[in-house]
Order: C-alpha cells, then sequence, then structure tokens
C-alpha cells in the first residue's frame, strides 16, 4: 500500500557536452564561479542504485518527481509508474532558464505539479542502503527532525556562509528566539538528541539564532511551510529565483526547513541515528565501501571530493561493484 509521502531529487549530467556548452556560455568570465567547481556535476554513475535503493527499502513511497534540465538517463525507464519527470520549465519562470544554481529549482519544488502536500528533498548522492519506514520522515502529520542550535564558524568560508547567514537574517526578523524556544520547549530540549542539545543550552544567552545545526541528510517538507514563506517573502526568493549561478545574495531550501523548525511543525527525532554523510576521498574510501557493503546506516551521503581524474575510473568501478553487492536486481525505474 502506497502512502502520501513523494520524493524529489534533481539531477544532472555534467558530462553532457551540450550541457557544458550551455554552463560555459553563460558563466561569466570576469569572476570566479562557485558552481564551476568539477565536483558539483561529476556524475558517478550511481544514479540507478539511488532508484533501487527506493524500490526495494522504501517501497512505500507514492511517487518520485526526478528533476533535470531536459536530460534523461539512456537507461531511465520514463514509463515507470511511480516516475515523474519534472523538466526545469515546468515549474521555473522560462524566463529564468537555464539554470544552473541549485537554489531557485529547491525554493520552488512547492509548485511541482502533482507534487504531494509532504514530501522529502533528496540529493542524487544520498542513497537509501537498508530498509527504511515512512515514520523516518514523517509522524503525526509533520517532518521529523531535530531543532539544534549552533554557530558558524569563522573557518566556514565561501558562497554557503553567506547563504546561510541571508536565511537566519529572514528567521530572526520574524521569530523571537527565546520565545519561539520557550513554546516548543520539548521539542529543542529532547533526549534524542543526546549531547547535542548542550548547544543549544550553552548559545541560550545569545538574542538571536546564528545558525541551526544543519545535517547534510533528506528534508522532509509540507508544502503549506513553502507557501507561508513565500507570501511572506515573495520577493526576496524571487530575487534568487533570477540568479544562474550561486550568489552571496541567494537563499536556500535550509529557510523551509529553519522555519518549520523554529515554528515547531515538526516531531523532534536525531537524524544521525540512522544516517551518515562523508567526502569522498582515497584516505576513507575503504569505510565507505564498507558502510555500503554492510549496510551501516539506512541514509549514506557520499559528497564527491577531490578525486583526480586517473583515479575516480578505478573509484567509480569500486563504487558501482559496493551498490551491486547490495542492490544487484534491476528496478522497475530502468530500461
Amino acid at each position: 500500500m502506497n502512502s502520501d509521502i513523494d520524493f524529489i531529487i534533481p539531477w544532472v549530467d555534467g558530462n553532457d557536452p551540450e550541457w557544458q556548452k550551455s554552463f560555459n556560455s553563460y558563466a561569466p568570465k570576469s569572476a570566479q564561479i562557485d558552481d564551476a567547481d568539477e565536483s558539483r556535476f561529476r556524475d558517478w554513475g550511481l544514479l540507478p542504485y539511488w532508484f533501487r535503493g527506493i524500490e526495494k527499502f522504501a517501497p512505500w513511497v507514492r511517487k518520485i518527481h526526478f528533476i533535470t534540465c531536459g536530460q534523461v538517463p539512456q537507461w531511465l525507464n520514463l514509463d515507470a509508474p511511480k516516475l515523474h519527470w519534472v523538466k526545469h520549465e515546468d515549474y521555473i519562470p522560462k524566463k529564468y532558464l537555464p539554470v544552473f544554481n541549485v537554489n531557485p529549482l529547491e525554493l520552488n519544488l512547492h509548485k511541482i505539479e502533482g507534487l504531494s502536500d509532504k514530501f522529502v528533498y533528496f540529493n542524487d548522492d544520498t542513497f537509501i542502503i537498508r530498509p527504511i519506514s515512512e515514520q523516518r520522515f514523517f509522524k503525526n502529520g509533520l517532518p521529523c527532525d531535530c531543532a539544534v542550535c549552533n554557530v558558524l564558524l569563522p573557518t566556514r568560508q565561501g558562497v554557503m556562509s553567506h547563504i546561510m547567514t541571508n536565511n537566519m537574517a529572514i528567521i530572526n526578523e520574524h521569530f523571537d528566539k527565546h520565545k519561539a524556544i520557550k513554546q516548543n520547549l520539548s521539542k529543542w530540549f529532547n533526549l534524542k538528541y543526546g549531547p547535542q542539545q548542550l548547544r543549544t543550552l550553552l548559545l541560550w544567552p545569545w538574542p538571536q539564532f546564528s545558525i541551526l545545526y544543519e545535517h547534510h541528510q533528506p528534508n522532509a517538507y509540507l508544502k503549506s511551510t513553502y507557501q507561508e514563506i513565500w507570501d511572506l517573502y515573495g520577493d526576496q526568493i524571487e530575487e534568487t529565483s533570477m540568479t544562474r549561478f550561486r550568489s552571496i545574495a541567494n537563499y536556500s531550501q535550509w529557510l523551509m526547513r529553519d522555519w518549520r523548525l523554529v515554528k515547531g511543525e515538526f516531531e523532534p527525532y536525531n537524524v544521525a541515528k540512522d544516517s551518515h554523510s562523508c567526502i569522498l576521498g582515497q584516505d576513507n574510501l575503504n569505510a565507505i565501501l564498507r558502510t555500503i557493503v554492510h549496510q551501516q546506516k539506512s541514509l549514506f551521503c557520499i559528497n564527491d571530493g577531490n578525486i583526480s581524474k586517473d583515479d575516480a575510473p578505478k573509484i567509480k568501478q569500486q563504487l558501482l561493484d559496493a551498490f551491486n553487492a547490495i542492490l544487484p536486481e534491476k528496478s522497475s525505474f530502468e530500461k
């Protein structure tokens, strides 16, 4: 029996010559582009295992919304009953296209036609590698998550630190930190979080939120959260929708996540309990392979790292072999 929960995943084939041509034709030549890093678009060929993991370990999913700029993997079965192929132009105004910035794609997710009121947003580097239930993402009709205060460290540089600051500026404009926490005290100080909740306690004297603890895992959302923020701050978010490449003035989907946390519209859950994220490298490759083969977590995020072009083919084959060990059979999403 299917649930009323959808999954969303954006994907791009950065090896596609036509896509590269388009990217280069729009990329400003006078400034460094944060999105120009090869690792942001490199394709490791693991996407079939993302779909296999969903079908085997989360068969309850209602629909998968697969977002691309129009690209379709040759092996993908577009006629799969649970698949909805979404092109950028299907929900992003054409005047903003083409776009190479993930933030506009994420901030407009609620506009996808046929999207369920409850959905989970995945990146294509996060895989389900053992059985997982609906209650991992939603409980009592609310997203499952952990509310923990954190600080933006001076060592964290780059575009993302600016974007997180922008997100929190809206949060602090709309919410009073101490009032928000007091209204949902048991959701901020919860035994499920373990030692992490000490951060919230230590940061209590600060009058505003710096940032919240942000895990690199799938986020569960309600469409109503998106709509509420668009109704209140649509002009600001629209400016992000107009930027083809990531900018220090952008907002991100984490604004939606932080909003529902501060508002108390979530059920406490220790995200770290059954998930793990890492940056792919030679030094931790064996640990990554073990995590996959022994299915040590339910959700496993493998961020592309500083892997040389010479080393990439061998590492790619090792990753493919590891995933194939637990997910050898084709899914209905494959031809």
